[in-house]
């Protein structure tokens, strides 16, 4: 291209007043042509005029008619990396899809909207709202036995654990650093009313019970900070605590009369109490057992809470709450009672997404807002399922026909299939997103072995022994065993 026609191709700009896009197809058509062959001499040098003439072209024509003719693919399109003389159709369409004959007819077409880039995952913050439900005065004689020291980052990895020869004392282990786990708080040590713990809420938020059946405090940590708050009572009722929502904005619990005939679940918020379930009656009195799971458990966004009545096996009910709607129910045949083994289980939620495993009928089951459950894992009667806080494994245990159970891992991230991690092994936790949790069940003979604390890394498979004698909870990390 000389300087007669690079004076010649701008002169051009000028000639139609109101840009159509004949002309602009025209104008494009004359800079590939013009430019064809000098392409493979002077390809840099060719590939900045475009450019410059393109900006040109966009000032007089105006940003939308200049994208909607296509002119702003101008330098994308001719100057191409290898020396052809013009793209071919394909390369056109991998860098710049170039508008469809109908679209280019149409001075505000637009280019193809690019495929969405996947939204990273949500991680886990412990609230920084301040409880203020139900509140009650602050029992008379009670003597706070929480110390905490340091620091608690709200999005860290926390377990409520018992440690090795602390008889009666729990420990919130902080995992921010999984190679260097620290205490953060110490909770033990007091009269046996208040060292209770209803609930891990997040990093830095626990549940005590106190010294009623329906008295309790939100305890912010590490400050020590309690909020009481007492469930309401009713005549000829009684309240049983179930969970505060990750916002500190909901209570959920139970009522039930002394006969057990009417039993209800209770949502309370700033706007007041309202029964959002009803539960089977227990007339035939309370059937539980050792494998009994949470009762109750909110996603970590706090949008879904499911509730899991255990109280009678043959009549187990799963129950799950989009607020203060019924979204999915799990409850006995018409005849009113489960097979054995048929109720449902061991429920978990997922840590990133609000999505529910639970076991029934020795099938899993997966759930997820809008849909039908799905059999996820046919033929597992799995047992205390636990998944990492970065929703990328889940593990459990299953009872094995020569010894205790065996513990099975999972890649969820990767849709991955259950792999053997540890025979003679129970009670898996994760403690953070690289460790898991379990105990032993060695066995020599027909004298079995004490039951020996393990954590194993998931990264290299290696086990070693373990300073925690139980975990009680766990954030964000979820598991069936929190209580």
């Amino acid at each position: 291209m000389n300087d007669d026609e690079l004076t010649r191709l701008f002169r051009s700009l000028d000639e139609p007043a109101e840009p159509r896009t004949a002309f602009a197809d025209t104008l494009f058509a004359d800079l590939e042509r013009m430019t064809s062959g000098a392409v493979a001499r002077r390809q840099t040098s060719v590939r900045w005029l475009l450019l410059a003439a393109t900006l040109l072209l966009v000032a007089s024509l105006g940003a939308a008619l200049a994208v909607g003719s296509g002119l702003v693919k101008l330098p994308f399109v001719v100057a191409v990396v290898s020396p052809t003389p013009s793209p071919s159709a394909s390369t056109v369409e991998s860098v710049t899809p170039t508008p469809s004959a109908t679209g280019s007819a149409s001075p505000t077409s637009l280019p193809a909207t690019p495929a969405p880039t996947p939204s990273p995952i949500s991680v886990a913050m412990s609230s920084s709202a301040s409880f203020s439900l139900l509140p009650m005065a602050q029992p008379a004689d009670f003597v706070s036995h929480i110390s905490c020291n340091g620091s608690i980052g709200p999005s860290d990895p926390v377990a409520l654990v018992e440690l090795g020869g602390t008889v009666g004392v729990m420990a919130l282990r902080d995992y921010a650093d999984p190679g260097s786990p620290r205490t953060a708080c110490t909770v033990g040590d007091s009269p046996p009313q208040y060292i209770g713990i209803a609930q891990l809420i997040d990093a830095r938020h626990v549940v005590i019970r106190g010294n009623g059946p329906a008295v309790f405090a939100v305890v912010d940590l590490p400050e020590v900070r309690y909020h009481w708050f007492a469930l309401p009572q009713e005549a000829g009722f009684r309240a049983e605590f179930l969970a505060v929502a990750p916002g500190l904005d909901q209570i959920a619990w139970e009522s039930s009369n002394t006969a057990g005939a009417e039993r209800k679940v209770h949502l309370t918020t700033t706007a007041g109490d309202q029964v959002v379930a009803a539960l089977p009656s227990i007339t035939g009195g309370r059937c539980g057992s050792p494998d009994d799971s949470r009762q109750a458990a909110y996603t970590h966004s706090g949008a879904d809470l499911y509730v899991l009545d255990q109280v009678n096996h043959s009549q187990s009910v799963l129950v799950v709450l989009e607020g203060t709607k019924q979204v999915l129910s799990v409850a006995p045949p018409p005849d009113g009672a489960w097979p054995l083994g048929g109720d449902p289980a061991m429920a978990v939620w997922s840590p990133v997404s609000e999505t529910l495993f639970y076991r029934q009928d020795s099938d899993i089951w997966k759930w997820t807002p809008g849909s039908d459950p799905q059999r996820y894992l046919p033929g597992v009667a799995w047992l205390y399922p636990t998944i990492t806080p970065d929703g990328g494994h889940l593990a459990y245990a299953v009872p094995a026909p020569n010894h205790g159970h065996d513990v099975y891992l999972v890649d969820l991230a990767h849709d991955g299939s259950p792999q053997l991690i540890g025979k003679a092994r129970n009670l898996p936790v994760f403690l953070n997103s690289s460790q898991l949790w379990f105990k032993s069940e060695a066995q020599t003979g027909c004298l079995s072995q004490a039951a020996t604390p393990l954590v194993y890394d998931i990264n290299d498979g290696s086990e070693s022994p373990s300073i925690i004698d139980w975990v009680r909870n766990v954030w964000p990390a979820t598991s069936s065993q929190n209580y």
